[in-house]
């Protein structure tokens, strides 16, 4: 089965990793800001996470 993705505006978005500011609230408010101004409409989450965790590095 195959799925069809409906959209109807441009999907604009990258990579987001808030794991990286999980400390500081602060920046990560700022980030969704941001988001809002430049008008992303999607993002990824963690894709770094799970490597970093199997790293030690979290």
């Amino acid at each position: 089965m195959t799925d069809t993705l409906q959209i109807s505006n441009f999907l604009h978005g990258g990579d987001y990793n808030p794991e990286q500011w999980i400390d500081n609230s602060e920046i990560i408010n700022r980030d969704f800001t941001l988001f809002k101004q430049s008008k992303i409409n999607t993002f990824t989450i963690g894709t770094i996470s799970g490597y970093r965790s199997n790293k030690g590095l979290i």
